[in-house]
C-alpha cells in the first residue's frame, strides 16, 4: 500500500528576504568591521567528567594570541556573510629522538637498590587495635556529633552516644562475616544472628544507619562534591600516608560497587564491579594502602607541579607520599602513562614502569603486530631516548598482541624465559620474555590484591542513593 495516499509531502518553509533599499545603510551590515565577533570556547574546557572523557597526558592546551588580545581591522573584516575565526595555531612539539637498542648483556639497566628501609617487627596487637589505629576517638566524637546535629533536626529525643556509634560499626563489620540478603534478618526469629540483634535493636540500628552524618548539612560546599564525606577523608588519609612504605609501589583503579543514584557514579566494563565509586589508590605489593583520591571530576596538578594531563595529575598527586630519595619504584599502567610523566616522576628521583599507549609515545615507531607475529611469539623491539636529561627505554612484546611497556629504570635484558600453551602443538612452549615485562607483572598488581582481600569481607549494605 502507498502511503502517500494518506500522507502528503511535506512543503518546505519558504524564507522571504527584502533586499535593503539602495540609500539604506544596512548594505553594510555583514561587512562592517563592528559587528559582533563570533563565540569561540576556551580552549581545554569541558564540562563532562567521565572516565572516558578525560584529557590524555599527552594534550597541551592552545596558547592564548599574543599582544593584548585586540584585532586589527583588517582581520575581523569578511566577505560573503561569513564570520572572521581566527585560527589558533598548537605550539610545535620538540621531536624525541629515539634510537633501536641492540640486544647484548651491556644494553642492560641495573634495578635501583632500595636505599630504605621497613622498621622493626612491632608485637602483634589485637583487631580492635588495628582498628583504633584509623578510627580513633577524635573520628568517633565527629561522626557522633554531626550525627547527632542531623539526627536533632527529625527527632531531638534521639540523640547518639559514642558507645553507640561504635556498636553500630561493629554490628556491620560482623554483617560482613556472616552475609544474609537483607539487614532486618539479622533479627528474624528464623535466622537471628546474636552477634548483631544482642548488641541492639533493629529499629535503633536503621535509625543510626539513617542519621549517620559526617559533616554538617546546613553548610554544603558547592564547590566540593565530596562534601559530606570530606571530613572522613581528611582523617583517614594522614594515617594511611604515615604507614611505611616498601620499596616497589603502584597506582591503579578501585571501583567501590554501587547502582544507586550518584552524579559520582563511574561505569568501567572492565572491571569485576562495573558500576561504582571510583577510587585512585597506591599500594604496595601486599595490597596495603598508603594513600588514595576518591575520584569527582578531573584531577590538577599538585602545588608546584605542572600539568600533563588529568591522569598523569592524579599519579604525581599520589606520589607526593612517597620519598624520592631512596629509590622506590612506582608502577602503572597505560591508562595513567605518558612521557611527561615518566620525566616528571624521574626528576621528583622516583623511577618508574608501567604500559603505555602507542599514541602517548612520541615519534617512536615500533613494528606492527603482524610484522611481530610472522617473526614468532615472544619477539620483542627495545628503543631509547633522552628526554630533558632523563633516559626512557620502551620495549613493545608480542604474545598473543603487541604490549608496549616504558621505564626510566629498567630494560629488556636479562631476557628470562616463561611458559606458553600453543594451541597448534598442543603443549606449552618456552617463550623469552624481556626483564621489563617480568618486572611489570611481579609489581603491578598491588591494587588488586587489595581488591580482592576486600572481597572476603565486603559489607553488603545496600542503599538506593548517596546519602542525604
Amino acid at each position: 500500500m502507498n502511503t502517500s495516499m494518506f500522507y502528503g509531502k511535506r512543503v518546505r518553509a519558504q524564507l522571504h528576504v527584502r533586499p535593503p533599499p539602495e540609500d539604506s545603510d544596512d548594505s553594510c551590515l555583514y561587512d562592517s568591521a563592528g559587528s559582533d565577533e563570533e563565540y569561540v570556547p576556551k580552549p581545554g574546557y569541558d564540562e563532562r567528567s567521565s572516565e572516558s572523557e578525560m584529557s590524555s597526558s599527552e594534550e597541551e592546551n592552545v596558547p592564548k594570541p599574543d599582544g593584548d588580545g585586540s584585532s586589527s581591522e583588517e582581520e575581523i573584516v569578511t566577505t560573503s556573510g561569513q564570520a572572521a575565526r581566527q585560527k589558533k595555531k598548537r605550539p610545535n612539539k620538540e621531536k624525541v629522538a629515539w634510537k633501536t637498542v641492540k640486544q647484548t648483556q651491556n644494553s642492560a639497566k641495573n634495578v635501583p637498590m632500595w636505599q630504605g628501609a621497613l622498621p622493626d617487627n612491632d608485637s602483634i596487637r589485637l583487631p580492635v587495635e588495628y582498628f583504633r589505629q584509623f578510627f580513633d576517638t577524635e573520628l568517633l566524637t565527629l561522626i557522633v556529633n554531626q550525627s547527632n546535629l542531623y539526627s536533632t533536626q527529625e527527632n531531638p529525643n534521639h540523640a547518639l552516644k559514642l558507645d553507640q556509634k561504635e556498636q553500630f560499626i561493629g554490628t556491620v563489620l560482623y554483617m560482613s562475616v556472616i552475609r544474609l540478603p537483607r539487614s532486618r534478618i539479622y533479627w528474624s526469629n528464623a535466622c537471628r544472628v546474636d552477634q548483631v540483634a544482642d548488641v541492639m535493636p533493629r529499629d535503633r540500628w536503621e535509625e543510626i544507619k539513617h542519621c549517620i552524618h559526617f559533616t554538617d548539612n546546613t553548610a554544603p560546599n558547592n564547590s566540593d562534591r565530596l562534601f559530606k564525606i570530606r571530613p572522613l577523608i581528611d582523617s583517614l588519609l594522614p594515617k594511611f600516608q604515615a604507614l611505611p612504605q616498601e620499596q616497589m609501589m603502584s597506582i591503579d583503579e578501585q571501583m567501590v560497587p554501587f547502582k544507586g543514584r550518584s552524579v559520582l557514579k563511574q561505569y568501567i566494563p572492565k572491571k569485576p564491579y562495573k558500576w561504582g565509586y571510583k577510587i585512585f589508590v597506591l599500594c604496595d605489593t601486599k595490597g596495603l594502602v598508603h594513600s588514595f583520591d576518591v575520584y569527582a571530576g578531573k584531577s590538577d596538578p599538585p602545588p608546584g607541579s605542572q600539568d600533563i594531563g588529568a591522569s598523569g595529575n592524579v599519579v604525581l598527586k599520589l606520589a607526593q607520599v612517597i620519598e624520592g630519595s631512596v629509590n622506590h619504584l612506582l608502577y602503572f599502567d597505560n591508562w595513567f602513562s605518558s612521557l611527561n610523566l615518566f620525566v616528571a616522576l624521574a626528576k621528583r628521583g622516583i623511577p618508574a614502569l608501567g604500559t603505555v599507549r602507542q599514541n602517548r609515545l612520541q615519534d617512536c615507531s615500533f613494528s606492527k603486530d603482524d610484522t611481530l607475529k610472522k617473526k614468532g611469539r615472544g619477539t620483542f623491539e627495545e628503543q631509547q631516548a633522552v628526554i630533558d636529561s632523563v633516559e626512557v627505554r620502551a620495549v613493545k612484546w608480542f604474545d598473543n598482541r603487541g604490549v608496549i611497556v616504558a621505564s626510566t629504570f629498567a630494560s629488556a635484558q636479562p631476557v628470562s624465559f616463561t611458559e606458553r600453551w600453543d594451541r597448534k602443538q598442543k603443549r606449552k612452549v618456552s617463550v623469552q620474555c624481556p626483564s621489563i615485562i617480568t618486572l611489570y607483572n611481579k609489581f603491578m598488581g598491588g591494587v588488586d590484591a587489595l581488591d580482592a582481600l576486600i572481597a572476603y569481607y565486603r559489607i553488603h549494605i545496600r542503599s538506593k542513593k548517596y546519602y542525604h
